[in-house]
């Protein structure tokens, strides 16, 4: 009977210990979700869906962008993501380092415009050139400048000056023959020389057209059986007095082009935005004349030799932007 009357005590004094410090959690608990918020604090509350931020900064009104077509917090109405092109400012004043203008490379209407002349030639340039085979070197080369300067007197005689005269080519190289041989090392073939080889080859311009056959016909009598004549090559004397003319053309004929594409495809041709000259050339018509060796009395027939034409030619290559 004593032991009872001793725990009954204990167990209500246990009971009553564990209720007071639940009632002081609980208290504790209420106090903190209670605490008002400190209205001075800058920092928006965290969670709080983009767009309600009304300012950056104390005294600041200035809000975020927003654009349609973003994800939107639908209790606010407001943007919650904002996106932008990478390179761009994004709105918030920092200077975009994006160039927003294509560059011709990537658009446009690209054409290419030719401009093609023909006008007669005035001038020609003839290869001229000697050859002469000996046994020995010196023999060849004596001989070989022996015809060359007989060939260069008789084109100065017909009224072709020195400057016009250009050496392009000198060699002299050994002619081979391959015999066979019995030798230590048994029956084989081995290169012998046999002579020598110097030619010699100079370029001719001639700008009296018509005194062209007559500088061919002497230097071919001068050279004798050592000459060689190589080409006639006709051009003009001064390209470039005709380079605006044909430079006009190939423009001219590059808009037409852009025009014609623009309508056909139904937009506007837009402004020139890219323009480079890809070629031009002063090409030389050939002709190779054959000397007719028949004789008429004490004197051989003269060469005919007709110069033609010759074409020059600019091509321009242009780039036209879109308007429409």
């Amino acid at each position: 009977m004593r032991k009872n009357k001793f725990r009954k005590p204990t167990a209500w004094l246990l009971v009553s210990a564990i209720a007071v410090f639940s009632l002081a959690a609980v208290a504790c608990a209420d106090s903190s979700v209670n605490k008002p918020v400190d209205n001075n604090d800058d920092s928006p509350t965290i969670g709080a869906p983009a767009g309600v931020i009304g300012s950056v900064g104390s005294g600041s009104s200035n809000s975020f962008p927003t654009s349609s077509g973003q994800a939107v917090a639908p209790e606010y109405n407001a943007t919650a993501i904002e996106s932008y092109p990478v390179g761009t400012s994004g709105g918030y004043g920092i200077a975009s380092a994006y160039n927003t203008q294509s560059s011709a490379a990537s658009s446009g209407i690209w054409v290419t415009g030719q401009g093609t002349i023909e006008i007669p030639a005035d001038v020609a340039q003839v290869s001229i050139g000697v050859e002469s085979r000996e046994i020995t070197v010196a023999a060849a080369r004596q001989n070989a400048a022996d015809a060359m300067e007989n060939v260069l007197n008789a084109i100065k005689e017909n009224g072709v000056s020195e400057d016009d005269i250009v050496t392009t080519n000198f060699n002299i190289y050994p002619e081979t023959q391959w015999i066979e041989v019995s030798d230590a090392l048994g029956r084989h073939s081995e290169p012998r020389i046999t002579g020598y080889t110097v030619s010699n080859t100079v370029l001719v311009t001639v700008r009296d057209i018509d005194n062209l056959s007559p500088v061919v016909d002497t230097a071919a009598t001068a050279g004798g059986d050592l000459i060689r004549i190589n080409s006639i090559q006709f051009t003009v004397d001064d390209s470039l007095a005709f380079g605006a003319q044909i430079r006009q053309i190939a423009a001219a004929d590059a808009l037409a082009k852009a025009d014609l594409y623009a309508r056909a495809m139904g937009v506007t041709l837009g402004p020139l935005v890219y323009l480079s000259e890809i070629g031009s050339s002063v090409p030389m018509t050939t002709n190779y004349p054959q000397a007719e060796m028949a004789m008429d009395g004490a004197s051989f027939k003269s060469t005919p030799i007709s110069s033609g034409d010759v074409n020059l030619s600019v091509t321009v290559q242009a780039v036209f932007a879109i308007g429409g």
